[in-house]
């Protein structure tokens, strides 16, 4: 649930008022909310977008029941077909370690007619409705991460760890935070990398141009508040005539960080519409980009975890077609 109060003196409406008072979350979002009686002022359901709240006025939204709301005009079929590749690869009573599909949003974005890897979670281990993390921001308690203390893209897939309770949540946050959690990814990028193995350091910041972007902060010009340290590690598995297998070690978790910094070295991963360019915008043969999870690896209570998600059909696929007369 959340909850706040105005302060101003002249009145606003109230799907005004609550998209400036959620971040990243549209006045169309907000009426939609209002449409299915999940916004209350001062206790009582509001009716109207139109409707003005005053000087004082408590101003509530039932985020739990909106998501309930959210997906019920998808069909059946429909998130049978979004969840078959969905498996979860372990159980603890603190935990779970799930192997993500591609094509599956961890969370819920502001887009109510979505479906989720949380949303599944959530009909099978309800418990994870109860975590909490007082920092969150408002964008976070719109799109209820519950147990979510990493994330993978949306057309990334591999294998994730998801926390089941309260203590677990702390603690993988912990483990995270102090970068005590092994993550190996395998990708296919651009051309031929000659080097066995490298390190890229480049800083990671927001595009300027499109919010839904980073960038490498790859010469002084570029510097920005917005920057943050992001390092990457790499390991030539094989190569093709046109293209390299990596295996990537993260030691940070910047958001689409391997994208941006194999973009930044000149080999975009392929299948990336966003990061690739021109060629890879065009690219019909893989509907994603060839970026998958493959392994991760921690210490949970004195006792040591590792897990693995070998490639997808669709990456193996992808390989056995481009290469296999080569």
């Amino acid at each position: 649930m959340f909850k706040t109060q105005y302060h101003h003196l002249t009145p606003m409406r109230i799907d005004k008022f609550l998209s400036e008072r959620l971040d990243e979350v549209s006045r169309e979002y907000i009426q939609d909310l209002i449409k299915h009686r999940q916004v209350f002022k001062n206790s009582i359901e509001v009716k109207k977008s139109r409707e003005m709240v005053s000087v004082g006025d408590i101003v509530e939204v039932n985020i739990v029941d909106i998501k309930k709301q959210s997906y019920q005009n998808i069909s059946k079929e429909s998130i049978e077909n979004i969840v078959q590749g969905i498996h979860i690869l372990y159980e603890h009573q603190d935990f779970i370690v799930v192997l993500k599909p591609a094509g599956i949003l961890v969370h819920k974005t502001n887009n109510l007619a979505s479906y989720s890897l949380v949303d599944y979670l959530v009909s099978i281990y309800p418990e994870i409705q109860t975590i909490q993390d007082e920092t969150y921001t408002k964008e976070a308690l719109v799109q209820q991460r519950y147990g979510i203390v990493h994330r993978l893209d949306k057309d990334t897939s591999g294998v994730m760890i998801v926390a089941r309770t309260q203590k677990g949540y702390n603690k993988f946050k912990s483990l995270f935070k102090n970068r005590n959690i092994h993550k190996e990814y395998i990708c296919l990028v651009r051309g031929q990398i000659t080097q066995p193995s490298g390190h890229i350091q480049y800083p990671i910041a927001r595009s300027k141009l499109d919010h839904t972007k980073r960038i490498a902060v790859t010469h002084s010009k570029q510097q920005t508040s917005s920057q943050r340290i992001a390092h990457t590690e790499y390991y030539v598995e094989k190569t093709y005539p046109d293209s390299t297998l990596l295996k990537v070690i993260l030691h940070t978790g910047r958001t689409h960080q391997i994208r941006v910094h194999l973009k930044a070295i000149g080999h975009p991963i392929i299948g990336d519409k966003l990061y690739g360019g021109k060629q890879e915008s065009m690219n019909s043969q893989l509907s994603r980009q060839f970026l998958h999870a493959h392994r991760i690896r921690f210490i949970y209570d004195g006792q040591e975890y590792s897990f693995k998600a070998e490639l997808t059909s669709d990456l193996r696929k992808y390989i056995q077609q481009s290469y296999s007369k080569k």
